[in-house]
């Protein structure tokens, strides 16, 4: 019996010798060779020029005079107003000779009549005037009376009452507009002409002066 067992195990550990050589040989993963990459030339560094400080400052003296001299060029030609339509009189209406009208000719006795309705005018300005600043004084007056009677009662309710009202500051106000509103109105959502008037600048027409401006196309 014990040369059969030293046969067997001897057998089992050959086998298994083998198996553990051949799962060292096989594996899943890709095997590590040595590759090359391809070379990459790279360009030497150039090296950074030295400047003189004191050209720096000339360079951006010069860009400034540069760009002053241009500014008053510019300034040279006179500025045109954006107009006001609005506020533009019609040609034509300036060119209708029929709605030139001389001045009237007054009278004496329209001259006297006007200086005494003027006077009499002013007359009643003035007591009117008058007569608000006497409301204002008589109000501010009892006001004052008021709180100072309400100190010798309370000083806590005095202090209440010189406190600003922030109700009454900022104040708005909806007056009355040109129409009345019409309830449940579906405004119309239609199409628009943009009638936007584009201004251009106005330069001098001849070509010297444009030259003299500096404005000309140069070649």
């Amino acid at each position: 019996m014990l040369p059969l067992q030293t046969t067997f195990r001897n057998l089992t550990s050959y086998y298994i010798n083998a198996f553990s050589n051949i799962n060292r040989n096989f594996h899943s993963n890709q095997p590590l060779w040595f590759q090359t990459t391809s070379a990459l030339g790279a360009l030497p560094l150039r090296k950074k020029k030295k400047v003189d400080p004191q050209l720096l400052k000339e360079r951006a003296e010069k860009k400034i005079r540069r760009l002053q001299r241009d500014i008053r060029k510019l300034e040279k030609v006179a500025r045109q107003c954006k107009p006001l339509s609005e506020m533009d009189i019609p040609r034509k209406a300036m060119r209708d000779s029929e709605r030139i009208r001389p001045p009237p000719v007054l009278t004496k006795e329209e001259l006297q009549e006007r200086a005494e309705l003027n006077y009499v005018w002013s007359q009643y300005k003035r007591r009117q005037h008058l007569a608000e600043m006497k409301a204002i004084q008589r109000v501010v007056a009892a006001q004052e009376k008021a709180l100072d009677a309400l100190e010798e009662v309370s000083q806590d309710l005095y202090n209440e009452a010189i406190q600003p009202d922030p109700l009454l500051i900022p104040f708005k106000m909806s007056g009355p507009v040109e129409t009345p509103p019409i309830n449940n109105f579906d405004y119309p959502d239609g199409e628009y002409i943009d009638v936007t008037k584009i201004y251009q600048p106005i330069l001098p027409s001849d070509p010297a002066k444009q030259k003299k401006l500096g404005l000309h196309k140069k070649k």
